[in-house]
């Protein structure tokens, strides 16, 4: 099994679904009609709110959030072979990497709800979901650059942590313009859309990373 198509298939599922969902949207002018990652009109979870978007944003989302567990899941046995075998380290990326995206699965399962729970879980993903996966992501990409497996090219893992780095900074400059400015939503949703699509894009670098060192989703079960 091609184990490393699974983090790519992270990217292109949710940019598929996102992408989908917007143009339902605004097919049935659901949605204000803008270029959303120059304008910010709208969130992307304005975008699949409503039906028939709505549908599409869960079947493939919800999908994405399985796929997300069972990527961060393959993460730590991935670092166990290549050496790291520290137990904290792996609790860590285990525990912030396969739990977080539980929130995701819950915020889309029930997406277009009642306005306070849809409001509430919405607040509860962005304040926990992204924040701990993207610090998993700087502590995955940190343990590669301190121990570079011979067939990964530094620039690769370099990147990663960059990404993970600069996309963490967004989330805390989003929660600064929040309260410093009257209305943020329009700086809130650019950081979202151009902030999320570099979150998911990460997975390409991640891909390529475990299609480099050959791996192929083989884990001992015994420890």
């Amino acid at each position: 099994m091609k184990v490393h198509r699974f983090p790519a298939l992270i990217f292109i599922v949710s940019f598929t679904g996102v992408a989908i969902s917007l143009w339902l949207s605004r097919s049935f002018d659901l949605v204000e009609h803008c270029r959303v990652f120059i304008d910010g009109c709208i969130s992307i979870s304005a975008s699949g709110r409503q039906e028939p978007a709505v549908f599409v944003f869960r079947a493939t989302i919800i999908p994405v959030g399985v796929l997300l567990m069972l990527v961060w899941w393959l993460n730590a046995q991935w670092l166990k072979l290549m050496g790291h075998t520290s137990r904290v380290q792996q609790v860590a990326i285990q525990v912030l990497g396969t739990a977080s995206p539980i929130l995701l699965i819950c915020y889309i399962a029930l997406i277009g709800s009642a306005g306070e729970i849809d409001h509430a879980i919405r607040q509860t993903v962005i304040t926990t979901y992204f924040p701990a996966t993207l610090v998993a992501k700087i502590i995955l990409a940190s343990l590669l650059l301190s121990r570079c497996p011979a067939e990964l090219p530094r620039w690769l893992p370099r990147a990663m942590l960059a990404i993970a780095v600069i996309v963490l900074g967004m989330a805390v400059a989003s929660v600064i313009f929040d309260a410093l400015m009257d209305d943020p939503s329009v700086a809130h949703n650019l950081m979202q859309w151009h902030g999320t699509t570099a979150f998911s894009a990460w997975y390409l670098l991640l891909a390529r990373a475990w299609q480099l060192t050959r791996f192929s989703g083989r884990v001992d079960l015994r420890h």
